[in-house]
């Protein structure tokens, strides 16, 4: 709430349709404050726990919704920013970190998201294990291809990047995503 002045629940209350998923609107806002803790400490690199699963199940979603710029993204981050994302897990099945922590009495989230099946990601999961269950070793086969077009996409999408003329990060427009989502939020509130 400090951050956006408006917690998830009443982002979520404000989108103008259900068109705009709660995993959009949460995944924009959370990687925003990940950026926000980060520079807090003075960190340079970010490690999510992003797994092979999410980064299919992303890929697919991109695709089905025509968002092809952002399968540029995919590839790991090995560019000179100030605050690199790095994915140490993105070739290691859900299933596999899951199992290593709990036999190893690591927490974990266990609680799944209240939102979960609003948007489709659920489906595209389980369409992605049961494609692996028939055919073992798909998924690794879909990833390595995800990051050879993704590093296509990514030297065919030379935006210039510029600064966010509200909050000050970069933006490859004159409004980042998130302040952009923020105030389209704001303006139904009134």
């Amino acid at each position: 709430k400090e951050l956006f002045d408006l917690t998830l629940e009443e982002a979520l209350d404000l989108r103008e349709s259900e068109k705009t998923s709660s995993c959009s609107i949460c995944g924009t806002l959370r990687r925003r404050a990940i950026d926000h803790a980060a520079k807090d400490i003075g960190a340079d690199v970010i490690a999510t726990g992003h797994n092979l699963d999410d980064t299919l199940q992303t890929f697919v979603i991109n695709m089905l919704s025509g968002d092809t710029t952002k399968i540029g993204w995919m590839d790991p981050d090995n560019s000179s920013n100030t605050l690199r994302k790095i994915k140490p897990f993105c070739e290691i099945y859900e299933s596999e970190i899951v199992f290593y922590a709990f036999t190893n009495d690591i927490p974990f989230q266990t609680e799944p998201c209240p939102h979960m099946n609003e948007g489709i990601r659920t489906e595209i999961r389980e369409f992605l294990n049961s494609l692996e269950g028939k055919h073992s070793g798909i998924k690794n086969n879909l990833y390595q291809s995800i990051i050879k077009v993704s590093q296509s996409v990514k030297d065919g999408n030379n935006k210039q990047k510029t600064i966010c003329i509200k909050c000050g990060n970069d933006c490859t427009g004159k409004i980042c995503s998130v302040c952009n989502m923020v105030l389209k939020l704001k303006e139904n509130q009134t």
